[in-house]
C-alpha cells in the first residue's frame, strides 16, 4: 500500500501523483490541508522530523523529501523499488 501525504497547492506532489498514475502505481492521497487528516500527519511529522511534503509511505518505508529524496522522479523510482 502506498499513502502520500500531500497539499493540493504543492506542485511536487501534484508531479509525483501524475508519475504514479502514468506508470498505473495505485496510492492513497492524504491531503494535510484537512482537519480529519492533521492527527495522522502530526504523527508522521513527529516521526519524520519533517513536515515538507509530499511524504511517501510505502508497506513500513517513509520517504521523506531532502532525506530520502532530492528530487521527484528520485520519490517516484524509491516508490517502485520498495512496492516490489
Amino acid at each position: 500500500m502506498i499513502k502520500i501525504y500531500t497539499m493540493p497547492t504543492c506542485i511536487y506532489c501534484n508531479e509525483l501523483k501524475e508519475i504514479l498514475k502514468t506508470e498505473n502505481i495505485e496510492y492513497q492521497e492524504v491531503n494535510i490541508m484537512l482537519s480529519e487528516n492533521e492527527a495522522e500527519y502530526e504523527k508522521i511529522c513527529e516521526i519524520t522530523k519533517s513536515e515538507q511534503v509530499p511524504i511517501v509511505l510505502v508497506g513500513k518505508q517513509l520517504l521523506v523529501p531532502e532525506i530520502s529524496f532530492k528530487t521527484i522522479l528520485e520519490a517516484a523510482e524509491l516508490t517502485k523499488k520498495f512496492l516490489s
